[in-house]
């Protein structure tokens, strides 16, 4: 159904400035006064805004049909869109509605070239939730299409490596029923790392604000208390906790109303002489944290030696859906017959059984044979230490442990204790629809093969579990059981420094190292013995309490994998262990140094670059950042690239050797330690609006002589009526929002893009009824401007572009007076929102902010307080 001017005036491109015409008058003669009208400007777009043919706000004005064809797209843009399942309305006041069209699919035509990624954000709609579907196909190439969820708002699609540069067919559709906005996005990496889509909704106390006084201005306090703000409490130093008066809040108010006085309070105490800044009380909340956080972190070397902090933020929980079991000493409990273990221990430790003594409770008494290591503690603890605030964490600090039993005095244990802990742990004796756990580490061994264990193990594995075997501390070929097993993965032991350790065995058995320590080696420099620090107990005569210590050993080594299989399965709960051996293999698991050897099989345990198992590219010793370069007129024209030292290795002979014809570089230069170099576009050697792709290749030896490769992706952009933002809706507002978080219009006007902006104009009331959309009454507003793609009369929702005035995030209330005039005010609009940070420190949040409403007839009927004639088309 075709919707009629009548109910949104549209402008396009205003001429806000005449010249002299021509005419017989005389060259003295001035051309005739131009009435700007209280309000009138620009609306600039951000560079890379695109907008769907077919949203809402496209369609209303014409009789078109939702596009049947590809939409072509530049090589970067952040495109807004809207779908529909269906055709329907959006109920609003005193009965009235916006419809909305079915439109099920809408097809863009994509320059893409390897390694590139488009991605789709989800917004959904105010008429159900509907799920979308993202495609790419084209020049050989079909990825697996991604679906979003209400738990997996945005999805993403890469190419291979090996793609080839072409044009390709991006689809967003529809899966769900209803309505939906979306962000299309493809940007350079460094810009999707900074991309942000929603409103900062930072939660705050209300009637409160931390206010900083500058102390160069003499009596700012007092001129403060003068029914500003009142003092609450004395922070230190210049800061202070503030409260907003009673007689400050005009009248009782609903939550949202009071945030946004709130707010408005806090915008009037920045600008107060004396007062060096101002901000909102933020309130907190407990947050999860990480192994770094706990106080003998700074001892814990291994750690970074495997990019564990990588990989705990890719998996920030620390792997809590997924279950180690420990089959070692047991655990240390000061109690001989009950729980708690230890206290770095206790919260993820699960029922577990002792098959030395035959029970349940499987406790490690100390031993009378030799030292008292605490052995299955101190590999528990590397395994999954709690992260509480007490002496360390482990890799996968939020698994479980299932402790078991089979070593007693000395250390040591049977075979046949050791075959039915395994049988107990897979659940085949007694028999369970399930294992007791996911993963099993074994830090013991010195056994020969034997049959039994063989199949005991093979049995778990056949039920998805991962078993991970300490290769042994006897500097030995000879093969250790149970890690030599086919269907165990064998670990040997590295200090510091990555070498393997002096006492660790090696040999073609050998799947991968990680750290175990070395006590005779500093090989990081830090003063101390490479020593593995984890959970123990210290005392005398039998007496012991929980502490910590540092130990050696591939033992301590086999851990550190098995987190990492925990996190992994946490990840993916399918994960089975003929896959880890495809990704091994691969080099995906580890620090691949690009072929296997006996000392440290295919490498150095990295747990960030396991958890990105399904990421491509080879590894490097150099590794740059950015890792892909962005060039173009509208954007940054240089670039600097650092490259990165992965390693402790000697690297020589760093040369670019590959350059661009439309680059100007220069030769890489050593600077703290680390390579750079600079890139620059030639704007005289490219084609206008045409995308260029490209490798700046430097190759330098370490052990080998290896390069390193980044993408570079150039535009000159020479035709800025290519941005489009879509139709946008320019409103004075009320500034102060109702009781659901909307502000709405007291004046409004439709603009279509021409030369790559907005021009708009506001009229004055006339004082004459009906009062057409576009004439405005002096007062306070907030000038605002943008789409509303999914025609549901609001604009600035997530999804949809939107300007401020005068920056986004920061409005200011514009206050209009009979006979002024306010011309040329200059505003930009972006799909883009601005974020809470350092280097935005006067963005303010907004939370429960809805968006602005349009004037709707209904409204609009109210605001002229008269009958429901019709409006004018003037």
């Amino acid at each position: 159904m075709r919707r009629t001017l009548p109910q949104y005036l549209v402008l396009s491109g205003v001429v806000l400035f005449a010249g002299c015409g021509g005419g017989s008058g005389s060259s003295e003669s001035q051309p005739p006064a131009i009435d700007l009208g209280p309000l009138s400007g620009v609306i600039s777009i951000e560079s890379g805004s695109r907008i769907d043919q077919d949203t809402m706000d496209q369609l209303r004005f014409t009789d078109a049909s939702p596009a049947s064809g590809a939409q072509t797209l530049p090589a970067s843009f952040v495109l807004a869109g809207f779908v529909s399942s269906r055709n329907g309305s959006y109920p609003l006041l005193n009965g009235q509605l916006f419809s909305y069209a079915a439109d099920p699919v809408d097809t863009y035509t994509v320059p893409m070239g390897p390694g590139e990624t488009v991605i789709l954000r989800n917004f959904g709609g105010r008429d159900g939730v509907a799920e979308l579907e993202l495609r790419v196909s084209g020049n050989g190439e079909t990825p697996q299409p991604e679906q979003t969820s209400p738990e997996t708002p945005s999805v993403s699609i890469r190419l291979d490596d090996t793609a080839a540069v072409a044009n390709y067919t991006v689809e967003v559709s529809v899966t769900g029923d209803g309505p939906a906005r979306y962000v299309l996005v493809k940007a350079a990496d460094t810009q999707l790392d900074s991309l942000s889509l929603d409103w900062p909704d930072h939660q705050f106390l209300p009637q409160q604000a931390i206010v900083t006084l500058d102390s160069s201005a003499p009596g700012a306090m007092s001129s403060m208390a003068a029914g500003t703000a009142n003092a609450e409490r004395h922070l230190g130093g210049a800061d202070w906790l503030m409260r907003m008066p009673a007689q400050a809040s005009s009248r009782a108010v609903s939550a949202t109303q009071m945030q946004a006085e709130t707010l408005s309070w806090i915008t009037q105490l920045r600008q107060m002489p004396g007062v060096k800044d101002a901000v909102p009380n933020y309130q907190m909340s407990s947050m999860q944290s990480s192994p770094v956080d706990e106080p003998l972190y700074r001892l814990q070397w291994h750690y970074d030696l495997v990019n564990a902090p990588g990989a705990w933020q890719l998996v920030p929980e620390g792997g809590t859906t997924a279950r180690v079991a420990v089959l070692d000493s047991g655990l240390f409990s000061e109690d001989p017959d009950a729980r708690p273990w230890h206290l770095d221990l206790d919260e993820n430790v699960v029922d577990g059984k002792d098959f030395v003594d035959g029970d349940d409770f499987p406790r490690d008494p100390g031993s009378s044979v030799g030292s008292n290591v605490f052995h299955g503690t101190h590999v528990a603890g590397t395994v999954a230490a709690v992260v509480n605030g007490e002496g360390i964490g482990g890799v996968a600090f939020g698994s479980a442990i299932v402790p078991v039993r089979v070593l007693g005095e000395g250390g040591t244990g049977s075979s046949t204790d050791l075959i039915d802990a395994i049988r107990w742990v897979t659940g085949q004796s007694p028999a369970l629809s399930s294992p007791r756990a996911d993963v099993v580490n074994l830090s013991l061994g010195g056994l020969p093969r034997i049959q039994a264990l063989e199949d005991a193990i093979a049995f778990g594995v056949g039920r998805g579990m991962i078993f991970v075997g300490a290769a042994g501390n006897s500097a030995t070929s000879t093969q250790s059981f149970p890690a030599a097993s086919p269907n165990v993965l064998a670990v040997s032991a590295v200090d510091a420094a990555g070498r393997l350790s002096s006492y660790s065995n090696f040999g073609s058995w050998i799947d991968l190292a990680a750290p175990g320590g070395d006590a005779s080696r500093d090989g990081n420099n830090d003063g101390r013995a490479d020593l593995i620090w984890s959970t123990s107990a210290v005392g005398q005569a039998g007496q012991f309490v929980a502490s910590y210590a540092g130990l050696q050993g591939t033992s301590m080594a086999t851990p550190h994998v098995s987190g990492v299989m925990a996190l992994l399965k946490a990840q993916k709960d399918t994960l089975n262990y003929s896959e880890v051996r495809a990704l091994l293999e691969s080099g995906e698991l580890t620090d691949y140094p690009g072929s296997r050897n006996d000392q440290l099989g295919y490498g150095v345990l990295d747990a960030a670059r396991a958890l990105q198992a399904n990421l491509e590219g080879s590894v490097t010793i150099l590794s740059p950042s950015p890792s892909q370069v962005s060039l173009s007129n509208e954007g940054v024209t240089s670039a600097t690239v650092t490259l990165n030292q992965i390693g402790d290795g000697s690297i020589s002979n760093v040369v670019l050797t590959e350059n661009l014809v439309w680059l100007s570089s220069n030769q890489p230069t050593l600077e703290n330690g680390r390579y750079v170099f600079n890139v620059s576009l030639v704007e005289s050697e490219i084609e206008p609006d045409t995308a260029y792709r490209g490798d700046v290749v430097v190759t330098y030896d370490s052990d080998q002589e290896r390069s390193v490769r980044i993408p570079v992706i150039a535009q000159l952009i020479s035709d800025e009526q290519a941005r489009n933002a879509g139709t946008h809706f320019v409103l004075l507002v009320d500034t102060t929002p109702d009781d659901d978080g909307f502000y709405w219009a007291e004046a409004q006007v439709a603009v279509e893009a021409s030369n790559g902006s907005y021009g708009f104009r506001f009229e004055s009331w006339d004082g004459e009824e009906p009062r057409r959309l576009n004439e405005v009454s002096p007062g306070d507003y907030f000038l605002v401007a943008g789409t509303d793609i999914d025609g549901d009369g609001i604009i600035c929702q997530p999804g949809e572009a939107c300007a401020e005035y005068p920056i986004s995030g920061l409005r200011e209330v514009i206050t209009i007076e009979e006979g002024q005039s306010l011309s040329d005010l200059r505003m930009t609009t972006s799909f883009t929102r601005p974020t809470i940070s350092a280097e935005t420190p006067d963005i303010l949040p907004r939370p429960g902010f809805q968006g602005y409403r349009l004037i709707t007839p209904e409204r609009d009927s109210a605001r002229n307080n008269s009958d429901n004639r019709p409006r004018t088309t003037q």
